[in-house]
């Protein structure tokens, strides 16, 4: 008897015990097809007087079935290469699917004869967003024109498949392999046996330093050798280019500059000036003027502050004895610098935030805050080291997180969130739960966290809280996706203000040995030390915010790479950079969702501080003002603008890129 196939029958939360790595492809074209026959029935039946829930919702179960099945196979990607082929066929399958639908005219038709004025609010915000996404795929566009569209489209997916494959290879070619520790006089025992640990992956002995901006970071920041410095730092700058050695087949710079011509010449034939301003039609911002000006601004404000501490940092180095500072020096005087008595207070509060006890401590932040509880259940995992988490609220359960904590082979090394079904409320008023993941790099062996470390926990968990936290009928306002980039990441950036309060970073503290909690006058001295030369990371935000939005504005000024990344070097660093840093070329977030978008950390970051000073004139802890944060910023999801979201919270206008 033929098996059946565990993706095609009903699940609520994923049955990934069940499923076979060949159940994926043979699902998603069954449902691909099925969604095709139940289209052309759709279009049939509505297409001269369409309803709500003939069409709209009807359409809405359609692309669910598909994508709640096909976000959950994510994971599986990175359990192994078959499993990896078979995700991105199934990703293939989806995305020529949504292309299909998006371009066909008698749907997008049906879609524009639906009357507003007989729709409720929300609904009218359902229609806006799926006909604005027809208009991005090519919807309003001559039939000759669609087919270009699709070719540049294809051809535009390869590129950013080819940018990030030359990235990995380069990545990889350029580790350095160390048998000597002597090598590595100055590094943090901790980072040692990371390096270590990596070195036995590869059935190495010694330690292995790999072109991870990570272990980069410890080098330059830590290493004594200045030679080592200088050679990691030069090669990461170098990456994927033709300045480094023996790299050639890896050079990412033609690859880029086909790729920022296709996305140029896409925008145009979508009617955009450039691609700047269509990334826009999906994000806050109003118009590329008014990005220009809040980056013009930010680096007008940060500028003083920048040029002080080269000042400072130059001085210190010469009192150090190093009158040539050099950009591998940067990182490592200022770490100097931030030192406190002799010691190193990153090192000395590393020992109070184990991973385990981070986390406990951000769970009973939010639950105090939000009037939630937050319990491990059991249930089928891809992996076994993988948590799964329920939001319960008086006895209710709001949805779940999978908690996919640890880095191991085959999974990508930086923490980054996924939503996986979003909360939705059908035609016959059956409620689907929201699930969202938290993918991190943590080390599975009582990893000891930096800063840097819990900053990023914050984010990426708050990210999977608004997911289960937003409170819309309709799934596509209560997605992370459709938030657009800016209050996306509003979300993550807010959570992590809390990181920079002593108290509440004080109250998350456990010796890794002794058990006690850190004192607050250690808490307060360690962040006034992470705010030590905390200009050098802001210039490099500042740099990679503009270049990024420059970049895919070059083609209307007719610039090339090379001038545009002059022009943003001129204006955001302080610090000379070498002559043949080639950065753009290792760029990742280029290809990976956030192109013409980095600045929207940035612009994120200052609404969540000017949000956060509420907190910290009430009360970081304040149960009240945190259901308000809940209800006035989290819940209402896509379902209104993020400028009156935050107005709603605080009560007046917004107050950001303000004097410091």
């Amino acid at each position: 008897m033929t098996r059946p196939n565990p993706l095609l029958q009903p699940f609520d939360l994923f049955p990934y015990a069940s499923v076979q790595v060949e159940d994926l492809l043979p699902a998603i074209e069954k449902i691909v097809e099925e969604n095709r026959n139940a289209l052309a029935l759709i279009i049939e039946r509505q297409a001269d007087t369409p309803s709500w829930s003939g069409l709209v919702l009807a359409v809405e179960a359609l692309d669910k079935r598909l994508e709640d099945t096909f976000y959950p196979l994510v994971p599986l990607a990175f359990t192994s290469d078959e499993w990896g082929s078979a995700v991105s066929e199934c990703d293939a399958e989806r995305r020529a699917y949504r292309a299909e639908k998006h371009q066909n005219q008698e749907l997008f038709s049906a879609y524009q004869r639906l009357d507003p004025a007989e729709l409720s609010d929300e609904q009218v915000l359902v229609l806006k967003r799926i006909l604005r996404d027809f208009r991005l795929e090519g919807a309003n566009i001559s039939l000759s024109d669609q087919q270009q569209f699709a070719s540049q489209e294809a051809a535009i997916v390869g590129l950013e498949g080819e940018f990030q494959e030359k990235l990995r290879a380069a990545t990889d070619h350029l580790s350095k392999h160390i048998t000597d520790v002597e090598v590595l006089a100055g590094v943090p025992a901790a980072d040692l046996a990371d390096m270590q640990h990596k070195a036995q992956a590869r059935g190495l002995s010694g330690w292995l330093l790999t072109l991870d901006e990570p272990v980069c970071k410890t080098v330059l920041q830590y290493a004594d050798s200045r030679d080592l410095r200088k050679e990691l730092y030069l090669a990461y700058v170098t990456r994927a280019s033709d300045q480094a050695t023996g790299q050639s087949q890896h050079d990412n710079g033609p690859v880029l500059q086909a790729l920022l011509r296709l996305r140029h010449e896409k925008a145009r034939l979508l009617g955009f000036v450039d691609f700047a301003e269509l990334s826009l039609q999906t994000k806050a911002a109003q118009s590329t003027a008014e990005v220009e000006t809040f980056l013009s601004t930010l680096i007008a404000r940060e500028r003083p502050r920048l040029e002080r501490e080269a000042d400072q940092l130059r001085s210190f180095a010469r009192q150090q004895g190093c009158d040539d500072l050099q950009p591998w020096d940067y990182e490592f005087y200022a770490q100097k610098l931030r030192q406190h008595e002799g010691r190193d207070p990153d090192q000395v509060l590393r020992e109070y935030y184990s991973f385990e006890t981070a986390l406990s401590g951000l769970i009973g932040l939010v639950e105090q805050l939000y009037g939630i509880s937050i319990e491990k259940v059991e249930a089928d995992v891809w992996d076994t080291e993988v948590q799964v988490l329920q939001v319960v609220e008086a006895g209710d359960v709001l949805g779940h997180i999978y908690l996919d904590a640890f880095i191991r082979p085959g999974k990508p090394a930086w923490p980054w969130s996924l939503a996986m079904r979003n909360r939705h409320v059908d035609a016959d008023g059956r409620v689907s739960l929201p699930i969202a993941t938290l993918f991190g790099y943590y080390e599975p062996r009582g990893m000891q966290l930096e800063h840097k470390d819990l900053c990023k926990l914050f984010h990426e968990f708050h990210h999977c809280l608004h997911q289960v936290l937003m409170t819309n009928s309709n799934r596509r306002l209560n997605s992370i996706h459709e938030l657009g980039h800016d209050l996306s990441e509003f979300a993550g950036k807010l959570l992590e203000q809390w990181c920079w309060s002593a108290q509440s970073l004080q109250s998350v503290s456990t010796h890794r040995t002794s058990g006690e909690r850190a004192s607050l006058a250690q808490v307060q001295c360690w962040l006034e030390a992470r705010t030590t030369q905390r200009g050098l990371e802001k210039a490099d935000d500042l740099k990679k915010a503009l270049l990024d939005f420059e970049l895919h504005r070059g083609y209307r000024n007719h610039r090339g790479i090379e001038q545009v990344v002059a022009d943003v070097y001129a204006r955001t660093q302080v610090l000379p950079l070498v002559s043949n840093d080639r950065f753009a070329n290792g760029f990742d977030y280029m290809v990976t969702g956030y192109e013409a978008g980095f600045y929207c950390y940035l612009w994120a970051e200052e609404h969540a501080t000017d949000v956060f000073a509420r907190f910290k004139d009430q009360g970081i802890f304040d149960s009240r003002l945190g259901q308000a944060m809940r209800d006035e910023l989290l819940a209402p999801g896509a379902s209104r603008s993020m400028s009156a979201s935050i107005q709603a919270f605080l009560d007046r206008a917004q107050s950001i890129v303000s004097a410091d």
